[in-house]
């Protein structure tokens, strides 16, 4: 048994090393990605002989380091379900289980937590060169470095993201392969997998191509113990390189992959957030569900005393093109009450002031106990 798992690590070494080389990286670079795969080290050697002993120790960034904060923040503690238990090593225990999940294709995945807050444009913004949402002390900004590709948008844009963000936390690796693993994410949500000229693989290729070309600038005001106000910003392409192989319908096929950009793909790895795949499966036809869902898993995940928020903060963060308030509200409550179908555990009360949210279960859980849909 041991020997059949070193050579299967051994054949996806070589096919990922023969990946990079094809790509046009250095020796160098190729190994560094190797290393951030965690592939071990005593196997990496063999086949790097020429490179010298320091060229295998791997410098990860602070930004991502300790282990047990590189999946999502720490979840509150006063949250009654880790009550009685260490605070780092119900965390350490919680994000370990979480990574070991999606590793094995357990029905979970991840999505990046500014996003989440601050989501992609519902509709098709046309020819706009950016698109701007604010969520309290967090403002996104998209733009595009081909302007007539045009912005990423609605359910593709959200899936494709939520598709590479759990591939960077499953394998710990910028590189994302396209093509077949694609198309078997999509079946897995039951998303039809059609060709021609307005079959979803060419929607989701097109999508791609935007999110490829997309920018992100996120600005966060920030305080001091002292009371200062301050502004984090970071800036980063979505992706700083990408092989992208067409078949017969223009869709991406197989051999293609990206790379996140290295801003992106350390940033993914500190503020990722756990969803259930099934939930997403669920909901996978509107960007409004997927987006109120997320948010909400997110929330409450981290959620330690009731939070009020008012109609006009959630329409600031989720109402992308409604020209009322009272529009906003009604079609923010019917895709609410969609969510809580695949999420019962959700406490909260909606009035006319807006959504009072309650410390809740989280809706992801460690191995085994995950909910059943």
């Amino acid at each position: 048994m041991a020997n059949a798992v070193i050579d299967e690590k051994e054949a996806e070494l070589q096919a990922r090393l023969a990946r990079y080389l094809s790509l046009g990286y250095s020796h160098e670079r190729a190994l560094g990605q190797l290393l951030l795969a965690r592939f071990p080290v005593e196997l990496l050697k063999k086949h790097f002989p020429n490179l010298p002993e320091s060229a295998f120790q791997l410098s990860l960034p602070p930004a991502i380091t300790p282990p047990e904060l590189r999946v999502f923040h720490a979840p509150t503690f006063s949250n009654p379900v880790y009550r009685g238990q260490p605070e780092t090593e119900t965390l350490r225990s919680t994000v370990n289980n979480l990574q070991e999940q999606a590793e094995a294709g357990e029905g979970v995945s991840f999505h990046y937590v500014p996003l989440i807050q601050c989501s992609f444009p519902h509709a098709d913004p046309g020819h706009a060169l950016g698109f701007t949402r604010k969520n309290g002390w967090l403002e996104l900004t998209l733009g595009t470095t081909r302007p007539e590709g045009g912005l990423p948008y609605g359910v593709p844009a959200r899936l494709l993201t939520i598709y590479c963000t759990s591939e960077a936390v499953r394998t710990r690796s910028p590189e994302i392969y396209l093509g077949k693993t694609v198309h078997e994410f999509l079946r897995r949500l039951d998303v039809p997998v059609t060709r021609g000229e307005r079959g979803s693989l060419r929607t989701y290729a097109n999508q791609l191509l935007r999110l490829i070309h997309c920018t992100l600038t996120i600005d966060e005001n920030l305080r001091d113990t002292s009371g200062r106000a301050g502004l984090h910003i970071r800036q980063a392409l979505f992706a700083e390189e990408a092989r992208l192989w067409w078949d017969d319908d223009r869709a991406v096929g197989e051999g293609s992959s990206l790379i996140l950009s290295q801003v992106l793909f350390n940033s993914i790895l500190e503020r990722s957030a756990p969803l259930a795949t099934q939930a997403i499966k669920a909901l996978r036809k509107s960007p409004m569900d997927l987006d109120v869902y997320a948010w909400l898993v997110h929330r409450l995940f981290h959620l330690s005393k009731p939070s009020s928020i008012s109609w006009l903060q959630l329409s600031e963060q989720f109402g992308h093109s409604y020209q009322e308030l009272r529009f906003f509200k009604r079609f923010f409550s019917d895709s609410l009450k969609r969510v809580l179908k695949v999420y019962p555990d959700a406490n909260l009360k909606v009035s006319d002031n807006g959504l009072l949210l309650l410390p809740s279960r989280p809706h992801v859980l460690p191995r085994t106990r995950l909910p059943k849909l």
